[in-house]
Parts: structure tokens; C-alpha cells; sequence
């Protein structure tokens, strides 16, 4: 065989061993590893440094305008063959790790739990900067003709519906950890997805747990689609939450331990889309619920008026709907018309529904900037020792809204969107919108009524400090606090009108120009029957030196001995009567006695006005500033009602201004984000007469950072309520550098 021959034999050997070898690697396992750095800088003027966030409320977990804190997230994805993945996320906590606690050595440990800045040291998850175990999830992918996928680990189970299971809110995706089947079949115009959810124990249950035994507490779900063509779709989807206990009257273990259930919860489902031409889009929902709370692991009732929990007590049956019509341009002028109809249940309970991340109604909703009862955005800002959070300034933009009273806004820096419920709410909305080459201009109209409107939480013949309704922070303040959706008593309205516009100027590059009119009117009248008035009529007299009020209570339910209450059921329980004060010569009540249907009125005219601009100064760079004012008329009760006793007093005239300047900057996969706001504005009190203002002494201005001897009054609960006009100003800053490997 001559030696040319035998070297192109070689070559053909060599090739095919490579070319083979080649094959087995693209089979063969791979392991690929990336990641993402986060680095955030806050400063603002309120000085407080708690954690690298702006708000939380949950208890000891810090929050804070300023601090440096990095941040590193790795991504594990290996394949080991066309069958079967893996993916895994290392994350460490962006909570206290702040620069200065040099590696997590910056403190000492701190056994009271009072972690605030990093300072517990090297020992404490809060500040050692230590990472964890985010999510590991196994996909096999089997190919059989009925399975697609079986996904085992965490998911953020977003494929499923926001009114029944929604998507993880994002500091907790993949954190959920449950079993997934996923499937499709007939040419696929048939699909299903089956889940078995491991329940989280951190808030998935009354009172935000559940309970002590957990290991086997699990959200069942189920989702079946049909798509016959693109004319029309259906889906029907499930849920069944199961929290479990062990029951401790089974003393006999020998074989085993029985149970018994702490919380149900069923919903179920139907979602029908008809698309009968280009132009026009049908879609109706509606949703079935029922929820019950065995009374002897979870609360049979919440006492007081401050009650806190994802669901009411009890058993509960409601439903949710909604209907959507999308006209996209039906006379081909660039005329689009969006318009919803929906009526959300007092007592729809979805214990899995999303709490945050998803936006299950049309309206823009109310705005983010006050968000909280107090004008200062403080949650029970009538106590000492109680700042301020997010800060007068609130977040950014309007609020998304969600289907729970579970809602999730935990561990938000301001520019991030809030959430609110809608639990009760029921209107439509029409939101029209005009496009024509670079211009855009949109309007929304939205009429709210409220499945909430009642006379003591619908039941007169329960105590009114007793109620199967949590009502977290009530619904007081400029805007509507985003988790309070029940109030003792309610008769109230909403109308929601805006107007906005964008526009591309041709001028360089493009400066893009925007603007936005947004007006917000509601009343709520509250309680609207005498009876429920806690005292009979001229029980308090005009004051003097020798006597006040005589305190002869009026009874809404029965006058005579009821079982567990001494002479029937009074609002008196709540709204007890003034004292006697004297303030130099003067002698008057301590607040006004409550003994008219408008002590509680409350009356909102709200206006928000937008402008803003941005440009794309470089290749890399985009820079924008925005301006709004908002001015808000609010009459919220007067010193008889005391925003349910626990809060600042909002009624009066509220004006604020809010400039925002940002930049993005993008170079070589890295992004470094930055805005800077100022805030400033002032709260005109008007809390009306009959009371006798008083003056804050050193022991009042001390814990409520007033001056010596300005006006305000002291209320049931000891809080002091400012009279005197407010200035705020808030500056604060939020950079971010966010590099993807």
C-alpha cells in the first residue's frame, strides 16, 4: 500500500474519531455556571440605615435610607442529557450586608433581636452576609405522548392564574418548592398544568403561619386549556390548600398521630377568551372560593381594632369576576377602547393568589405616594418611637392591584411599584387611547363601589371589638392603605379619572415628552345609622370644671344582658367619651364627644399633575427628569372618630411637590442605575371643633418630635395629633450596578 494512500486512511480515521467524539460530547454532560452581582447605594435625609431597603413590616427585620451593600446571585444550570436537567440558585441576602460591617464582622451579637444597621454581628443571618440555597429544581423532560415536562423544586409558578395561584413575588422566586406536570396533547390545542405546592410556612395561613406542624401542609393545583383555533380559548383551573396539625388529644402513638386541619382553602376557576375579528377581543373570568379556619389552631376572631392576617376567621364563600372588551382600532383611526367590568367578593379568599407582581384589573388604581395612614406615610404614627418608613415621599407611580388581602410589599426601595387590594371592590373601567405615528394619548375613567359597604362588619349582632375581619392598618389617610380592605362601618364611592399623553419631539435624536392628569374622587360616609352612635343623645353636655360626659351608652343590639357582654353592644367599646382639660383659663372637652352620623365622614379631592422628558445623551447613556404635584383636600373625620384612634389624623390640605431625576447607563454587560428625588411639601390640619386644643409639654414633644407648647390634642389611646401646619422634605438616592457573567 504505498504510504500516500495510507495517510489519507489516517486522515479519514482521525476525522471520524473527531467527528464521533465530537457526537458524545453534545451528548455527554454540561455544566454551566453563571451569575449576577448586585450593588446598591441608598442616601437619603431621614438618616436611617437600618437595612439596604426602604421598608418592611415585619418585625426586627430593619429597614433604612442608607447604606452600600453588594450583593452576588449564581446560576447552576447542568444538562445531563435531552431527559433530564438541573438548575440551582446561590444567593446571598440582601438584607443588612452593608459595607460596613467589613465581610460580616461588623458588630456584635445581639440575643434581644434588635439588629438594626448590620450590628448583629457575625453570628446573625441578618448581617454575616452569608449565602444560601435559593431554589434547586430537577426538569425531566420524558417524552412521552401525555407529559411534556416534570419540573421537581422550585418554581415561581407563574404559568397559573393570579386569582388563584400567582406568580412568587420576586424576592422569593424559586424559593416556593412543589411538583410541577406540564403536558400538551391533540396537535396541542389541549394543555394542563398539575402542582403540588409545599405551603409556605412564613405566610401562607391565619395570622401569617402555619402553625407548628408544617411538613405535610401543601396547595394543590390544577389548570386545563383548551385553543381550538384563534377564535377561542378556555381554561379552568383549581385550588386546594390544606394546612394541617397534629391533633394532641391523640395521647396513643403507637400507631402514629392523628390530625386535624388548622385552614382550607378552595377556589375554583374559568377564564373564556373570544376573538371573533382582529379588532375585537372578548375575555370573562370568574372565580369560586371557599376558606375555613379550624378555631382551635387559628383565630376564631380578631379583637380590638388592629387585627392582623391574610384571611378572615371563620368560614367564609365568595366570588370573584371580571369582564374584558378590547376594541384595537375598530374604525382604523388609531382609536383603541379598553373597558372591564369586575366585582371582587368581600369574602373571595385565595390564599396562594399573587400578592404582588401581577396586575389583575385595568385601573391605574390609587397613587403609591400615599400609601400609608399618617401624612408622613407612618403606619401608627400617633405612638412614640414609631418613624416614619418609606418616607413622605411614598413610592413611585400608581399601584398594581392584586386579589388578597395578603399583599406583599416587603423589602421595596421607592422606585419599586406597590401593591394593593382590591378584596371588595366592584366598577368598571374605561381606559380609551389615541396613537398616531410618535403621539399617544390615553384616559381612564373608573367607577368603584365596594362589596365592604356595611354597619358593623355586617354583623349587629357581634361585639364591634370583635370581628371575623383583620383590618391591619384600617382604611384611613390620604390614600387607601394597601392592605386594609375591611373597616367596622363603610359607605363609600370612588371615581378615578386620567389623562396622559406621550410624544416623541423631533428634535436631535428624539426627546421623548410626557404628561399625566390624574384626579381621584371618594367619599365614604361610614357609619350612616344613628343607632350605632355610641352614647344617647346629650349625653355630654357643655363642659365645665364640675362635670363632663355622663357616659349612658346607646345599644345597637339587644339594651339587656347578651351572653358574653354585660348590657348588650355599643360602639362606646370603641369610641369612648372625652375627658375634661384645661388649657390657661379655658375648660373643654379633651375631643369632640362623638354624637353625629358625620364625626367619621370622609371626603377625598385628590388631583396628581405629571410632566417630564427624557433623551438618549449617548450611545449607552438615557437621562430623564420628571415633576409632579399633588394636591389632596381630604376631610377624614374629626377628633370623635381619631382615625380609628391609631393613626395620624389626615384631614386637611395636603400639597406635595416630587422631582425625580434617572439615568441608565449600559457599557460591556454591566448596568448602573440611578435616581435622585426631592420631595417637599406641607399638611394643613383641619380636624374641626368641639374640643379644647391642647399644648405639648416637654414629655409630648420629646416623644413626638413636636415643639413645646404647639397645639394638638391627646387621644383615646394617649397618641398626640398635631394641629399645627407641616413642611416635609425628603431628599433620597438609589444607584445600582447590576453585571450579569
Amino acid at each position: 500500500m504505498s504510504r500516500k494512500r495510507v495517510s489519507l486512511l489516517a486522515l479519514a480515521a482521525l476525522a471520524t474519531s473527531l467527528m464521533f467524539g465530537a457526537a458524545w460530547a453534545d451528548d455527554g454532560p454540561k455544566l454551566t455556571i453563571g451569575g449576577t452581582t448586585y450593588t446598591k447605594w441608598l442616601w437619603g435625609n431621614q438618616r436611617t440605615d437600618g437595612s439596604v431597603y426602604n421598608f418592611t413590616t415585619v418585625p426586627g427585620e430593619g429597614y433604612g435610607d442608607n447604606g452600600q451593600g453588594s450583593e452576588v446571585e449564581l446560576l447552576l444550570n447542568a444538562r445531563l442529557s435531552r431527559f433530564v436537567e438541573v438548575q440551582a440558585r446561590l444567593h446571598s441576602r440582601f438584607n443588612q450586608n452593608q459595607w460596613t460591617n467589613f465581610g460580616g464582622f461588623g458588630g456584635e451579637d445581639n440575643d434581644a433581636g434588635g439588629c438594626q444597621g448590620g450590628d448583629c454581628g457575625e453570628n446573625d443571618p441578618r448581617s454575616n452576609q452569608y449565602v444560601k440555597l435559593r431554589g434547586v429544581r430537577v426538569t425531566i423532560t420524558p417524552g412521552y405522548k401525555w407529559v411534556d415536562t416534570v419540573a421537581i423544586g422550585a418554581n415561581d409558578f407563574g404559568m397559573f392564574d393570579p386569582f388563584v395561584i400567582g406568580k412568587i413575588r420576586y424576592i422569593d422566586r424559586d424559593n416556593a418548592s412543589g411538583l410541577l406536570f406540564q403536558g400538551t396533547f391533540g396537535s396541542k390545542q389541549f394543555g394542563y398544568d398539575i402542582t403540588r405546592i409545599s405551603l409556605p410556612r412564613l405566610w401562607a395561613g391565619p395570622s401569617f403561619n402555619t402553625g407548628e406542624y408544617a411538613g405535610a401542609d401543601a396547595a394543590y393545583g390544577a389548570q386545563f386549556r383548551f385553543m381550538p383555533n384563534n377564535k377561542f380559548d378556555i381554561a379552568i383551573i383549581g385550588q386546594y390548600v390544606n394546612d394541617i396539625e397534629v391533633d394532641s388529644r391523640d395521647n396513643i402513638i403507637d400507631d402514629g398521630q392523628d390530625i386535624r386541619s388548622r385552614f382550607r382553602n378552595r377556589v375554583m376557576g374559568a377564564r373564556i377568551g373570544v376573538h371573533p375579528a382582529s379588532w375585537l377581543d372578548l375575555r370573562g373570568a370568574y372565580y369560586d372560593s371557599n376558606a375555613q379556619s379550624n378555631p382551635r389552631f387559628a383565630p376564631s376572631n380578631f379583637f380590638g381594632i388592629s387585627g392582623f392576617s391574610p384571611v378572615p376567621a371563620g368560614e367564609l364563600d365568595d366570588s370573584s369576576w371580571k369582564f374584558n372588551a378590547d376594541f384595537n382600532d375598530p374604525f382604523g383611526v388609531g382609536l383603541s377602547i379598553n373597558a372591564e367590568y369586575f366585582d371582587i367578593g368581600a369574602q373571595y379568599v385565595s390564599m396562594m393568589a399573587a400578592r404582588r407582581e401581577s396586575d389583575v384589573l385595568l385601573t391605574e388604581g390609587h397613587d403609591a405616594a400615599f400609601a400609608f395612614p399618617g401624612p408622613s406615610n407612618a403606619a401608627f404614627g400617633v405612638f412614640s418611637g414609631n418613624p416614619t418608613r418609606i418616607g413622605y415621599g411614598g413610592w413611585n407611580g400608581n399601584a398594581q392591584q392584586v386579589a388578597t388581602i395578603n399583599v406583599d410589599n416587603e423589602f421595596t426601595d421607592f422606585d419599586e411599584p406597590l401593591a394593593e387590594t382590591v378584596i371588595g371592590w366592584k366598577g368598571f373601567t374605561i381606559a380609551p387611547v389615541w396613537r398616531k405615528g410618535d403621539l399617544e394619548i390615553g384616559a381612564e375613567f373608573t367607577d368603584i363601589g365596594y362589596n365592604t359597604n356595611w354597619q358593623a362588619f355586617d354583623d349587629p349582632t357581634r361585639p364591634i371589638l370583635s370581628s371575623i375581619y383583620p383590618v391591619n392598618e384600617l382604611d384611613t389617610g390620604v390614600g387607601h392603605n394597601f392592605r386594609s380592605a375591611y373597616a367596622p362601618f363603610q359607605d363609600k364611592d370612588t371615581q378615578i379619572m386620567v389623562l396622559h399623553a406621550k410624544y416623541v419631539l423631533p428634535v436631535a435624536k428624539g426627546i421623548d415628552v410626557w404628561a399625566k392628569v390624574k384626579f381621584i374622587d371618594e367619599t365614604d360616609k361610614r357609619m350612616n345609622d344613628s343607632r350605632f352612635l355610641p352614647y344617647v343623645a346629650g349625653d355630654c353636655p357643655p363642659a365645665s370644671d364640675e362635670e363632663g360626659c355622663n357616659n349612658d351608652r346607646r345599644f345597637y343590639f339587644g339594651g339587656g344582658p347578651i351572653e358574653g357582654t354585660p348590657s348588650g353592644l355599643s360602639t362606646a367599646d370603641l369610641y369612648g367619651n372625652p375627658g375634661i382639660v384645661e388649657v390657661g383659663d379655658r375648660i373643654g372637652y379633651q375631643w369632640k364627644p362623638f354624637d353625629s352620623l358625620s364625626d367619621d365622614d370622609r371626603d377625598l379631592s385628590y388631583k396628581m399633575y405629571q410632566v417630564g422628558a427624557g433623551y438618549q445623551l449617548t450611545d449607552e447613556l438615557y437621562g430623564s427628569v420628571q415633576y409632579e404635584y399633588f394636591d389632596a383636600d381630604l376631610q377624614d373625620g374629626n377628633t370623635a372618630f381619631q382615625a380609628y384612634q391609631l393613626h395620624e389624623m389626615a384631614s386637611g390640605q395636603h400639597k406635595k411637590n416630587k422631582l425625580s431625576l434617572r439615568a441608565r447607563y449600559n457599557i460591556g454587560g454591566a448596568e448602573l442605575g440611578f435616581e435622585y428625588q426631592y420631595n417637599e411639601g406641607d399638611f394643613t390640619p383641619d380636624f374641626g371643633g368641639g374640643f379644647l386644643p391642647q399644648r405639648a409639654d416637654e414629655d409630648i414633644a420629646a416623644d413626638h418630635n413636636v415643639k413645646v407648647g404647639s397645639r394638638g390634642f391627646s387621644g383615646r389611646f394617649g397618641g398626640w395629633n398635631s394641629l399645627e401646619k407641616r413642611d416635609f422634605e425628603q431628599q433620597r438616592i438609589k444607584a445600582f450596578l447590576k453585571v450579569q457573567f
